[in-house]
């Protein structure tokens, strides 16, 4: 299994030995405050996972100077700005913010033509994603009164959803629970009419009918997906609601 980046459909890939270092390290969002008269502490914050760094080392051996700059170029090119990191499984990738160094380290006698090269690459998403996005779509033929709709996350972390409607005729008021966090939206939207659609975007916090931007029509929280089980109950008129969320891992 190879090492490729992958950054505005242009695949480039490592035909050399590599090794990436702290991929499986993280930190919380979170802190001990010490408790008022008496033992211990409390834990506060969010305890969410913080953006983080990411090492890679590589080698790189060409056989003349000229064929060893141009390979390295072509290596600082391809690592710098941002990208999709395939390390060896195909189906997941790191998806890369910057990066943050660049060294090299040649090896003696082989001045210009044999060097290690490390590099730190920012991670502002910090898990390893899928590289295919999960989408499930139910159709309601009649109106709903926390209708259900459940599936399986394979994710050990939970990511965010993007929840579209589409109306069968009009879609005044909608509501989506979560059973598993307790969370909910609402939308009320009485311009929400075929062959219009509804977009919720929960990663970026956005909300949209069609080109038009309809954040004032909603209420309650941008929800997530939890590992395992999620059961979703849909209230409103007949539509179809699809759900698609790109699953994530910690490895």
């Amino acid at each position: 299994m190879g090492l490729k980046t992958i950054k505005k459909g242009v695949v480039w890939e490592l035909p050399v030995g590599w090794s990436i270092e702290n991929h499986g390290t993280y930190e919380f969002n979170g802190k001990l405050e010490d408790k008022a008269f008496a033992h211990g502490s409390n834990l506060v914050g969010d305890m969410k996972v913080s953006g983080r760094t990411l090492a890679l080392t590589f080698d790189m051996k060409e056989g003349t100077e000229e064929d060893y700059n141009q390979a390295m170029n072509d290596a600082y090119l391809h690592l710098t700005g941002a990208f999709d990191l395939v390390t060896g499984r195909e189906d997941r990738v790191y998806r890369v913010a910057g990066c943050k160094a660049l060294k090299i380290s040649e090896k003696p006698g082989f001045k210009q033509r044999w060097g290690e090269v490390e590099v730190t690459l920012f991670l502002a998403d910090p898990f390893r994603y899928a590289t295919d996005e999960t989408v499930i779509n139910t159709t309601f033929t009649e109106a709903q009164t926390q209708g259900v709709i459940t599936f399986e996350n394979p994710s050990s972390v939970d990511v965010p959803i993007i929840v579209t409607f589409t109306p069968a005729a009009d879609l005044p008021e909608i509501k989506i629970e979560h059973v598993e966090s307790g969370q909910y939206f609402e939308v009320k939207d009485s311009l929400l009419t075929a062959p219009a659609t509804l977009k919720v975007n929960c990663e970026d916090g956005t909300v949209w009918r069609d080109s038009n931007n309809a954040i004032n029509a909603f209420t309650g929280l941008f929800l997530h997906v939890l590992p395992g089980t999620n059961t979703f109950k849909y209230t409103g008129k007949a539509g179809t609601v699809k759900i698609a969320y790109t699953a994530g891992w910690f490895i």
